[in-house]
Parts: structure tokens; sequence; C-alpha cells
């Protein structure tokens, strides 16, 4: 789905994430965003950013009616038009772009568009500005959803929550469904029957298992939630944008090197030297002012 189907009119409820350290000019930049008139604002402060995602979601789908969701993390500067941006795309499932947090080597958080095929491969090429990109997974930390991406997703995962650490070695199952057949496993083996019957309830029975215990990807280690969301929403016919011009901040502690100086573009070396003299006179204008008054004294 390139495109959204979708009338794309509604508010917008906008879900910071966050624990309980916060930078002051990244809370300042989230309180900066432009809103309309009916979206919301709501901070959820967790110990594990899942948590406090999954709070989101079941707040934003129960709680209220707004069509869309914005998440946010709160360790991020943000622009103050990045909701109104992501909104002028008209899709029903686009992020922002930002990087990964850390320095050594800097990535971003975007993944390869894969097909919806398993594993998606983290973006390392360049990118365009103001473009979109189709995108197989990006970070929850700037992330616009319509609900009903949501409730698709929501019914494919047959219970388990949106956000959540997972291996995805089978699909989304039914446990109630098992759970009957097997015991109406258990009763049959107890019971004289007759072949005809007890094979057409043991192909049922087998129908019902197949069904339900369906192998994804077969393997133990845990997958990101925000892979996992989007991948599932895939699957429920949603493609992932990312909007390379919609860029954010991502606040980190970071040593300083001093090649992060000698390895400056010419550009910047320029910079650096006409704010260095315009500084000088600056200092110059203050100091003959300050001379200036002292003489008539």
């Amino acid at each position: 789905m390139s495109k959204s189907t979708l009338t794309y009119t509604g508010s917008c409820y906008v879900a910071i994430v966050g624990g309980e350290l916060e930078t002051g000019e990244a809370r300042d930049s989230i309180e900066s965003i432009q809103l309309r008139t009916g979206d919301a604002r709501r901070f959820i402060r967790a110990t594990k950013g899942y948590e406090a995602r999954q709070s989101h979601f079941v707040a934003w789908l129960t709680e209220t009616a707004h069509p869309f969701m914005l998440l946010l993390d709160s360790d991020q500067k943000f622009p103050a038009n990045i909701l109104e941006r992501l909104r002028s795309h008209q899709l029903p499932f686009v992020s922002g772009f930002y990087m990964r947090r850390r320095y050594n080597p800097i990535a971003p958080v975007w993944f390869h568009d894969t097909g919806g095929r398993l594993p998606f491969r983290p973006w390392c090429t360049n990118v365009e500005p103001d473009k979109l990109y189709p995108l197989g997974a990006s970070g929850w930390g700037c992330m616009l959803i319509h609900r009903e991406v949501a409730e698709k997703v929501g019914a494919l995962l047959k219970g388990e929550p949106f956000v959540i650490e997972d291996d995805m070695d089978v699909y989304p199952y039914d446990l109630g469904k098992i759970l009957s057949a097997i015991h109406e496993l258990q009763q049959l083996q107890d019971k004289k029957l007759s072949a005809p019957y007890l094979n057409s309830r043991i192909k049922e029975i087998y129908t019902v298992l197949e069904q339900e215990i369906r192998p994804l990807r077969g393997l133990k280690d845990p997958i990101g939630s925000d892979i996992r969301f989007a991948f599932y929403a895939r699957k429920a016919g949603y493609q992932l944008w990312g909007d390379s011009g919609a860029t954010c901040g991502h606040m980190l502690n970071y040593p300083l090197q001093v090649t992060d100086y000698t390895t400056m573009p010419l550009e910047a070396f320029a910079a650096l030297e006409k704010a260095a003299i315009s500084g000088q006179q600056d200092e110059r204008k203050k100091v003959n002012a300050c001379l200036a008054m002292l003489k008539e004294i």
C-alpha cells in the first residue's frame, strides 16, 4: 500500500516515551511541536521503553478516538513542524529520520525494505534530502501511525501486545484453540470410536494445530519490538515509509575527540573563523564603549 486509501483527517495523540531524567533541550523541542485543535500530548515515563510504548498504544486505542498516534522518544530534539510534515505525506505509516544513540560508528535507525521478508538489513547507504523511502522497519523514536494500521496489526497479533521483545520463532497463535485441540485429543484416546469418526476428528484437530502453530523465523534470539511491529504492519498491507527531511537529533554523552576538529570540512573551518572575527569585533566595540565612558567621568 503506497498511499493511504483512508480519509486523511482527524486529530493526533502525541505519545512521548521517556525515563526519569530529561534533557532540557529535547523537552523544550517537544513542547514546541505545532499541534492542531483537537490534538493531545501525553508523557509516559517508564524504566523500560517498550512498557511505556505499549501503554500508549492501549491508551490511544481504548481511551481516545484520535485517528493518529505520533510516537516520540523524549531523548530526541524535534523540529517544531515534525507532526505537520509527517501528516503532509498522507501516509498511514511513516517515520522521521534520526541516528541510533551511538557515535562509533554513526548509523541510522532505518532498515532497508526487503519486501516484508526477515531479516531486515540495517540502513547503510546515504540518503537524498527531502525524499520518501520505502522501509522495512525503523525505530520508535519518531513514528506516525494511523489507527487502522494498529487495529489490523492487533488482529494478526491475536492478543499479543503491540510492543514487546519477541523471538518471532512462530506466528502469533490462538492459545485457546490449541489447548482445546490438545484436550480433545486426550479425550479421543480414552474412547472406543469407529475409525471413520476418529480419522475425521483427528484431521480437524490437525488442521487447527497446523493453522495456529506456523513457523516464522524458527530462531530463539530476540527481535526488537520496532522491527516486529513493522513486520506485521507489512503483513496487514501497510508499507512503512521514511522521510529523510523529517530529521531529529538524538541526545547522547559524547567524548569529544581531536579528530572531530581535524576532520572537519573546510566550510566548517571558514565558519569557525568568521564567528571568531565577529566575536572579536563585538569585543572591541564593548571595550571602546567602556573606554569612552571612562573618559567622560
